[in-house]
């Protein structure tokens, strides 16, 4: 079991601080960080084609 909450970087917006930990994607190997990215970027680009059609009106 890896340790969590490896912080890989640390930042504050306002008074609000940031940590960004690499728990989740540490001891990937290059095929499922390539598969996470994929899934991210699907997430991502269904979410601003849903927004987009929002504010254009349009349906599906």
């Amino acid at each position: 079991m890896i340790d969590t909450g490896h912080v890989v970087e640390e930042f504050k917006i306002g008074n609000t601080l940031i940590r960004i930990c690499d728990d989740y994607c540490r001891d990937k190997t290059q095929d499922e960080i390539d598969a996470i990215l994929r899934r991210i970027t699907r997430n991502a680009l269904d979410a601003l084609s849903a927004s987009a059609a929002e504010c254009s009106g349009a349906d599906g």
